[in-house]
């Protein structure tokens, strides 16, 4: 089973950990700094910080000396924002038992254990701060 990001998830958790780092520093970040720094390609980086922007995870400041922003504190924004933000809400789109949407009005047999796992992925991102992700990437950066 694959759990991996959208190419756009991808690209945003990787652009708002760069956010993350740079929040000591003043002042806002180039997209050009962001895509370089995250190995993010720079024509697609714009539209990903504008699924952030949207989210109000990030602000965003126009003309020169412009540039991006978290807009909170990289320990008050959680990867599940950030998932959320570009990929939606964690949910089985079509049930496997049915090949059809499935809801909790008619739930199939596999609705309640996919849904309990479903929860837990979220938990999961909703407990990792931004903070701890910036961390750990500097931490896997180190010699």
């Amino acid at each position: 089973m694959d759990l991996a990001l959208s190419y756009r998830g991808n690209y945003a958790v990787r652009a708002a950990v760069y956010l993350a780092r740079a929040w000591s520093r003043a002042g806002t970040a180039r997209v050009v700094d962001i895509a370089e720094g995250m190995g993010l390609p720079p024509s697609y980086t714009p539209q990903v910080l504008g699924y952030l922007a949207r989210a109000e995870i990030v602000i965003s400041r126009a003309g020169r000396g412009g540039g991006f922003r978290l807009a909170r504190a990289p320990t008050e924004i959680s990867l599940l924002e950030v998932v959320e933000a570009t990929d939606g809400h964690l949910v089985l789109e079509r049930c496997p038992l049915r090949d059809a949407p499935c809801g909790w009005d008619d739930p199939c047999a596999l609705h309640p254990a996919w849904s309990r796992a479903a929860t837990g992925v979220a938990r999961a991102l909703g407990e990792t701060s931004l903070a701890e992700l910036a961390t750990r990437f500097d931490q896997e950066r180190r010699p």
